[in-house]
């Protein structure tokens, strides 16, 4: 652990977590496979149902990230933009900004080893809703993504494990996008509807 994880504060998030990228159902990344056309694109969030850092409430708030990167996910190489719910205050952007940049401890610090560089830091306003099975989340106009359950053998919802943003306990549910789109800049752009989701409760904290 570095100086600066052993002085952040005690934090625990608990909410709903949707991704969406290019590979087809289910993303073979997980498994240090090639990603569909050798290129990963995808975008992930947290909503946040209850959350606090430190003496920081994060309730109601979300954050995630894009991420590209060439070759086998797990081996590292992202360039990621972080993206943070607009609604928070200078405060508990700062917090959820440590959280999420792997800088606070907890899952995202062992993932931050894998991210070859941040390019930006962008706030705009989060929605997400769930209805009979479908998931909607948007980002600003930044994001956008549709996806609906995707049923196994027996009709049993399928899941994957393990996966480096769910903590060893839980699994990711798949799905399967209908819309998942990203506009932020000629990198961070592209159009992956019809591909993989994973999505979820969690918990997670970095203590």
């Amino acid at each position: 652990m570095t100086a600066s994880t052993q002085d952040s504060p005690e934090w625990r998030l608990v909410g709903e977590f949707i991704e969406a990228c290019n590979c087809s159902v289910p993303c073979q990344c997980l498994w240090y496979e090639l990603p569909d056309d050798d290129r990963c694109t995808f975008a992930g969030f947290w909503t946040i149902e209850e959350g606090t850092y430190g003496d920081v409430s994060l309730d109601g708030l979300g954050a995630g990230m894009l991420v590209w990167e060439d070759g086998v996910l797990l081996e590292g190489g992202w360039h990621v933009v972080l993206v943070l719910d607009e609604a928070a205050d200078d405060e508990q952007a700062e917090a959820l900004e440590a959280i999420f940049s792997g800088q606070a401890g907890g899952l995202f610090e062992a993932a931050a080893p894998l991210i070859e560089t941040v390019e930006d830091s962008v706030a705009v306003p989060f929605s997400y809703s769930t209805a009979d099975g479908h998931r909607s989340f948007s980002a600003g106009d930044i994001v956008t993504i549709e996806t609906d359950e995707s049923a196994g053998f027996g009709d049993q919802q399928g899941s994957v494990f393990p996966h480096p943003f769910v903590p060893p306990e839980e699994r990711a549910n798949t799905g399967k996008t209908t819309d998942a789109t990203v506009d932020y800049d000629d990198d961070f752009s592209w159009d992956v509807g019809g591909n993989n989701s994973y999505f979820g409760p969690f918990e997670m904290a970095n203590s």
